[in-house]
């Protein structure tokens, strides 16, 4: 089955590409801070934020992805992709720098760095709900893979150094002035996504397309492989999600590292994460996707269940930690691979937006499930503060790893779900 991109010239091919390129380059880095780097973690505890709330808003993006992604795919094909790239860009940059001024705002300054990351993390759902359709116009199927690995690749790089560099500047004790620098940059670089994307090569058939919301929603129930995947990668976000701020908070409030080595043990998860980028084209190509869902799936069970039962007292203990949130990291941007590919492989011509819209709202409820859960246990001190297991001391983070590694394996029983690894269905799938 041809697609648009097929139409489209080589050369406008690879512009659109080089522009998709630099969209992350400026706006993935507000991304990676709040979600994978200890700096918004840090900065929320430095203005007096408690474990819930730090945990909290690590996951307040997934709950309106959760609760708005459907709606925002409906509002995009009234208003346009670019009217609502425009207005999630300038949200987004408005929230950041919110978060930067919340010192000035005295004794509101927690609330208002809360808001701010509220308002971040709303315009997600609407900049989500287009990126991958704007995508598909210039991207054909064998250019996906490829696109992806190269991208995240490059991006986590430029991340990776910046980060590195911070927090080398951070030190034991960061100035309050020093994150909100940091933080109000980041804000303003999301204006850079913007540009790059009002210049994407777009289909003149995408404004003459009105989405019915219920048959559009309809078709997209009925899509068997498409439901399957959803449900799973639901069920597996729900476990893993939380893997990583966990870790870090582990790391500064039982192991006792300072915020300065905590956001640069951070940057090795980043390095995971290049590393990840950069194979994955190759391990595509090689493995195919059936094989690398399995793959992420092991790593990141073995990975939760190595934390829980790797005591903080044991030799090599920082190496032995930062191996495994290295693979971690791995894990997660092979996972975000598989995922962008089987999402334009499962979206139907002429449903994409709902399509891709239930997908991701099916994987923000397990990541809101899985962040807003862990919050909550941790906020209301629900786990014993440490306890035995056999000759081993569990601490309460512990507990989670075990928990989580415990889910992991046992949703290892929905992988013949997959539409990857039974590819042959009635229904629309085209990899």
């Amino acid at each position: 089955m041809s697609t648009y991109a097929e139409t489209l010239s080589p050369q406008e091919r690879r512009r659109g590409r080089i522009l998709a390129f630099f969209a992350c380059y400026f706006g993935c880095i507000s991304e990676v801070m709040l979600d994978s780097s200890a700096i918004i973690i840090l900065y929320i505890s430095m203005l007096g934020g408690s474990k819930l709330e730090v945990m909290l808003s690590t996951g307040f993006s997934a709950i309106f992805c959760m609760a708005a992604m459907i709606p925002c795919a409906f509002l995009i094909s009234r208003i346009g992709m670019k009217r609502g790239v425009t207005a999630a860009c300038l949200a987004g940059c408005a929230g950041y720098l919110l978060m930067a001024a919340a010192p000035f705002f005295g004794p509101y300054q927690k609330a208002v760095c809360l808001i701010g990351c509220l308002i971040y993390s709303a315009q997600r759902s609407l900049y989500g709900a287009a990126w991958y359709p704007m995508l598909d116009v210039f991207l054909r199927p064998q250019d996906r893979g490829s696109f992806f690995g190269t991208m995240r690749f490059t991006y986590m790089i430029l991340s990776g150094v910046l980060f590195f560099l911070i927090g080398k500047l951070m030190g034991k004790e960061p100035p309050v002035e020093l994150m909100q620098i940091v933080i109000g940059v980041t804000g303003l670089l999301i204006l850079g996504r913007l540009y790059c994307m009002l210049h994407f090569p777009a289909n003149p058939e995408e404004n003459k397309f009105r989405l019915d919301i219920r048959s559009a929603l309809g078709i997209s129930v009925r899509n068997g492989p498409l439901v399957n995947y959803s449900v799973y990668v639901c069920l597996l976000s729900m476990a893993f999600t939380s893997l990583v701020p966990v870790t870090l908070l582990y790391l500064k409030n039982h192991v006792g590292l300072d915020a300065g080595k905590v956001q640069i043990f951070s940057t090795i998860g980043i390095a995971g994460s290049i590393t990840g980028f950069f194979c994955y084209g190759f391990l595509q190509k090689k493995l195919k996707v059936k094989r690398l869902e399995l793959s992420v799936h092991l790593i990141y069970t073995a990975a939760a269940l190595t934390l829980a039962l790797l005591s903080r007292n044991a030799s090599g203990f920082i190496y032995i930690a930062g191996t495994v949130y290295f693979f971690i990291s791995f894990a997660g941007s092979t996972f975000m691979c598989n995922n962008s590919t089987e999402l334009l492989a499962l979206a139907r011509p002429g449903n994409k937006p709902m399509a891709m819209a239930f997908q991701q709202t099916y994987q923000n409820l397990g990541i809101s499930i899985g962040r807003g859960g862990t919050a909550l246990i941790l906020g209301a001190n629900l786990l014993m503060p440490s306890w035995d297991l056999g000759p081993l001391e569990i601490c309460s983070y512990q507990t989670l790893f075990l928990l989580y590694g415990s889910l992991m394996a046992i949703l290892l029983i929905l992988l013949p779900t997959l539409p990857a690894i039974v590819p042959k269905h009635h229904d629309y799938y085209e990899p």
